[in-house]
C-alpha cells in the first residue's frame, strides 16, 4: 500500500446517521391525504342531493323569467300571509292554517284567484307540501297544511287571477313546540 492511500477500516469517526427527510416526506403526505379522506366523507355523508334541475333550459329561459318579474310588479298586488298551527286536542301534529290577503294597487280585495301554497325545505328534499287555498272572504283564502317537522320552511306563494300571475317566497320557522 502506499503512503497516500488512506485505509477506510482505519479511520474511526461517528457512525453515520440516516436522514429523517424521507420520514417527513411520507408523514406530510400522510397527514394531507388523511385530511382529504377526512373532508370527502364529511362532504359526502352531508350532502342532501338538492340540485337544479334543467339548469340550462333556467339559463335560455332567464330573459322570459325576467319579463315575467317586471310584469309582477306592474300588478301591484299585494299579497299578506299567515301560518298559525292548528291545535286539536289528541290531534295529529303539525297542522298549520295559512290565511293569504290578496290586495290590488287600489288597496282593493282580489276575488276569484287561484292560489298555491307550498312549503319547502332549503335543506333537504322530498317532504316539501304543498295546499290549495279556497277563498272565505273577497281576497282571503285559507286552507291547511301538515306539514313533517319543525325549522326553517320557504313558504312560496302562487296566485293566478285574470291573466296575471304572481309569484313570492318568504322564510317562515315552524317552531318545535307544536310537533310535540
Amino acid at each position: 500500500m502506499s503512503a497516500d492511500m488512506i485505509d477506510i477500516a482505519s479511520v474511526s469517526g461517528p457512525p453515520a446517521k440516516k436522514s429523517r427527510i424521507p420520514l417527513l416526506f411520507f408523514a406530510f403526505f400522510a397527514v394531507v391525504l388523511t385530511a382529504n379522506g377526512i373532508m370527502i366523507w364529511i362532504a359526502l355523508s352531508s350532502w342532501t342531493g338538492l340540485e337544479t334541475k334543467n339548469h340550462y333550459l333556467k339559463g335560455v329561459d332567464y330573459n322570459q323569467t325576467l319579463q315575467d318579474v317586471r310584469n309582477q310588479e306592474a300588478l301591484g298586488w299585494t299579497v299578506q300571509t299567515s301560518i298559525a298551527p292548528v291545535v286539536v286536542p289528541n290531534g295529529p301534529l303539525g297542522q298549520f292554517e295559512v290565511v293569504l290577503v290578496l290586495t290590488d294597487p287600489a288597496d282593493t280585495a282580489i276575488s276569484g284567484a287561484r292560489v298555491e301554497v307550498r312549503l319547502e325545505r332549503p335543506t333537504h328534499h322530498g317532504i316539501d307540501v304543498r295546499a290549495t287555498l279556497t277563498e272565505i272572504a273577497p281576497g282571503r283564502y285559507a286552507g291547511q297544511v301538515d306539514v313533517p317537522a319543525a325549522g326553517q320552511w320557504n313558504l312560496r306563494r302562487l296566485v293566478w287571477s285574470g291573466g296575471g300571475t304572481h309569484q313570492t317566497v318568504e322564510r317562515v320557522f315552524l317552531p318545535p313546540e307544536v310537533f310535540e
